[in-house]
């Protein structure tokens, strides 16, 4: 049983037949022609077929205009093996794009469509940096798309959104094809939305961030002295095109960000700006990354001893420079903020912008 009818005009209402596919190909390349078909991916998505994942060529990746990215694996049910294959190669795939450097996506993205990510979405403006974080988190959704959906298939992705990280979602969509008189009908059925959008509901909330207004309220009431240096380390970003990021809302947490630092379109860390005792702010220096985004970039051990060459130079970052160089990068040193003259802040954020750059 299709579920539903179909007639011509002043014709005898009629059960149309299925069709279904000749090769997973066939289903793949509809999806990749219309992305649109796929659950949760908005218009103006880009469909990337054969993408090498490093763990072998993943059906489809389709990233969106926000820079959403959603994997998906297409299945048929004459496959025997479509219980194993389906969930192992997609979590295999996923599990090769966590932590994938964006400038190796971008690569392999433009070898499989032609254009890089920028070209691909000309109006998209800081989409590299949204699929950066993304892929660093795990932020995906993983679309098992089938010719027909079993009890077994549902019960794997009840259990798949139950046991997985709270950035990941899971949902199955049985796309029917059928055939009347000469017309080809594509009928979705998706299994699993309900308990895929619950759970990224509730991971956002969990996700809601301090913004730069309720941090400087805090400061301007309870470190009224340290006021003008958090203005003007903000505004020095801003010149020099680096964010302010707000950490996440805890229940009972005192607001807190950062500035984030990125290095060759990688997150590789943030000057945090954390209140210490309920009161006095301090700087903690979080570049832990900037070692693996630098490696091996013509130069890139340079920038960073130019980097700490500079921090030594500025008094108040002199022992700061030595415990990162001492640690390979790996500690994160404090500054109170109310050691920092004025006149050493735009030093700081410039040392930071040619790190950066």
């Amino acid at each position: 049983m299709t579920g539903f009818l179909v007639r011509s005009p002043g014709g005898k209402w009629f059960e149309p037949s299925e069709k279904g596919y000749g090769r997973e190909a066939d289903l793949q390349q509809i999806l990749a022609e219309h992305p649109q078909l796929i659950p949760s991916v908005t218009d103006g998505a880009i469909a990337c077929r054969e993408f090498q994942s490093g763990a072998g060529p993943a059906d489809l990746v389709v990233v969106g205009p926000e820079g959403d990215v959603t994997l998906v694996e297409c299945k048929l049910a004459s496959n025997r093996q479509i219980r194993r294959e389906i969930v192992g190669q997609m979590f295999d795939y996923a599990s090769a794009l966590w932590h994938m450097e964006i400038d190796i996506f971008d690569r392999q993205w433009q070898t499989r469509t032609g254009m890089a990510l920028k070209d691909s979405f000309p109006g998209a403006l800081g989409i590299q940096d949204v699929i950066a974080e993304n892929l660093q988190s795990g932020r995906f959704k993983i679309v098992l798309a089938v010719d027909e959906i079993n009890a077994d298939l549902k019960r794997m992705v009840e259990y798949l959104n139950a046991m997985s990280g709270p950035e990941t979602s899971v949902i199955a969509v049985e796309y029917t094809r059928l055939f009347s008189n000469d017309v080809e009908i594509l009928m979705p059925r998706i299994y699993g939305q309900e308990l895929a959008e619950a759970k990224v509901a509730a991971n956002t909330r969990a996700r809601e961030s301090w913004t730069l207004e309720q941090c400087r309220d805090w400061i301007s009431i309870n470190d009224a002295t340290n006021l003008s240096r958090f203005d003007l380390l903000i505004a020095e970003a801003s010149k020099a095109n680096i964010p302010f990021v707000g950490s996440p809302v805890r229940t009972k947490g005192i607001p807190a960000g950062g500035l984030r630092i990125f290095v060759n379109g990688t997150v590789a860390g943030s000057i945090y700006l954390y209140h210490y005792g309920g009161r006095s702010t301090s700087l903690e220096v979080s570049l832990t990354k900037v070692p693996t985004a630098l490696h091996g970039v013509e130069a890139g051990l340079g920038r960073m001893n130019v980097f700490l060459e500079t921090l030594t130079r500025i008094p108040e970052f002199e022992r700061t420079s030595l415990v990162l160089r001492e640690s390979g990068w790996s500690k994160r040193p404090n500054v109170p903020l109310g050691e920092i003259p004025l006149g050493s802040i735009p030093e700081l954020v410039a040392a930071l912008h040619q790190l950066s750059i």
